[in-house]
């Protein structure tokens, strides 16, 4: 009987599938664990390292947070268990001194929200909807404070070339409220609004609470529970911010966004995956892996060197490369890039075994096939094994255990079925490991649907 080779080669630079419904026969992956997508393919995830000795940092979902300024890092850590506190404190560029700002207490301040950061340089302008935190340049020290006169308490800010726009206000400012954007005069952080509208404010157009303002550009992008708009600089008839809407599906939740001023990525409520540049809105997909994520407030965290994308929880994290998803075994609530280094908080490794899942493969052909072996040409790695799930019907369905590849890379598995999930998985041991294909070899048990002599292969197999 004839002997077909398949041959999955692309999906390994391809990655997770972004499709809710993934085709037959694509090259594409269900599950990827442990893997980064580069240039050439999968490589290996290589594990970051918390560098913070000085102090001991707690853990309370979806803190702690560390803001990378121009001038200060700000590293936020939750309290939820003893003292009920968000402490704050400033980081050296090393890492080796860390000092106490402020503690925000719950029983006095109230409960805050992730620590949202404008920064002007030499001034740094901090809010969680609580309290409101600052670099006093003149008296050469860190205040804090509530709403005042020229600043309302918000929920968020961001630095557009020297002037503060923020949002989700909460305390009494004219006729703002937690659906509302706010900016600042340019040069200063007075937000009164005057009649010229250099300052001033408005409600967000979809209605939505505002969760996030970020520059992007020559903008500044809001995101809120309802959509998402763009504040545009105008000068004429007066110098004001022109809103424009971009989308009517918003943000899953605070946290969930992250980038640079070239580009955003962001999860939407619709547990799509998207990203805007200066070009617009694109749709990344991969909604399928997205859901997984529900139940927990989800961060987006960004690696600004790489242009790697952290989308996770506390329990489960996809990292988003330039080349495509993979998933990882570290859960990270803050990344960020100093001294050629990438580190993260926390920094704890989940123990796990590599692991690849392609998509199903039904060989072109409805009826039943029988796999007789798997090879790869992986090497460098401890223990590879791989298995393969089968299907026949809708409720006919089952997973071979998993065999050892023997000294060629080569297992024996014989299992019959009208559909397939191949599977490899092994212990990451070394970081140069290598893995460009998966060759499966089967043979056609089932020739009631062939008449004739054999079609040509189809791509990914070798006569």
């Amino acid at each position: 009987m004839r002997e077909f080779e398949l041959v999955i080669d692309e999906a390994l630079k391809n990655g997770l599938s972004p499709l809710r419904v993934t085709p037959m026969n694509s090259q594409l992956l269900r599950e990827c664990l442990g893997f980064r997508l580069g240039k050439v393919g999968l490589e290996k995830y290589e594990d970051k390292e918390n560098p913070i000795d000085a102090i001991d940092i707690l853990y309370s979902w979806p803190f702690p947070q560390y803001l990378v300024g121009e001038r200060y890092n700000i590293l936020v850590v939750r309290d939820s268990l003893v003292n009920h506190e968000d402490i704050v404190y400033v980081v050296s560029d090393d890492h080796v001194t860390v000092t106490h700002i402020f503690s925000i207490d719950v029983l006095t301040f109230g409960q805050g929200t992730l620590m949202e950061m404008a920064d002007f340089g030499e001034y740094i302008f901090m809010a969680n909807g609580v309290r409101m935190i600052y670099w006093d340049p003149t008296l050469v020290a860190w205040q804090h404070m509530a709403a005042s006169a020229t600043i309302p308490m918000m929920k968020t800010v961001c630095n557009f070339k020297g002037q503060a726009v923020g949002g989700n206000v909460v305390s009494a400012w004219h006729d703002c409220d937690e659906k509302s954007y706010v900016w600042s005069k340019i040069g200063s952080i007075d937000f009164t609004p005057e009649d010229d509208n250099e300052a001033g404010y408005r409600r967000d157009p979809f209605g939505g609470e505002v969760y996030h303002t970020r520059r992007l550009g020559d903008m500044v992008v809001g995101y809120s529970s309802e959509g998402i708009i763009a504040l545009t600089p105008v000068g004429s008839p007066v110098t004001t911010f022109r809103f424009t809407e971009l989308s009517n599906i918003g943000l899953i939740n605070q946290g969930a966004i992250d980038g640079d001023l070239r580009r955003h990525v962001y999860l939407g409520e619709d547990q799509i995956l998207r990203e805007i540049t200066n070009e617009g809105i694109k749709e990344l997909g991969y909604e399928f892996f997205m859901g997984d994520l529900e139940g927990e407030d989800v961060i987006v965290s960004y690696d600004k060197k790489l242009e790697d994308f952290y989308i996770g929880n506390s329990k489960k994290t996809f990292l988003l490369s330039p080349k495509g998803l993979t998933e990882i075994p570290q859960h990270p609530s803050a990344v960020w890039r100093r001294n050629k280094e990438t580190y993260c908080l926390p920094e704890t490794v989940d123990n796990y075994d590599a692991l690849i899942v392609t998509s199903p493969f039904d060989m072109g052909y409805a009826g039943q096939k029988t796999v007789f072996s798997m090879e790869t040409d992986i090497l460098f790695v401890k223990d590879p094994e791989v298995a393969v799930s089968y299907y026949n019907d809708i409720t006919t369905f089952g997973t071979t255990d998993y065999v050892p590849l023997n000294d060629q890379n080569i297992a024996a598995i014989i299992v019959s079925g009208n559909a397939f999930d191949f599977r490899l998985r092994y212990d990451p041991l070394y970081d140069n490991s290598r893995l460009s294909y998966i060759v499966v070899r089967y043979k056609m048990t089932d020739l009631r649907g062939i008449r004739g002599v054999y079609a040509p292969a189809p791509r990914g197999q070798r006569k």
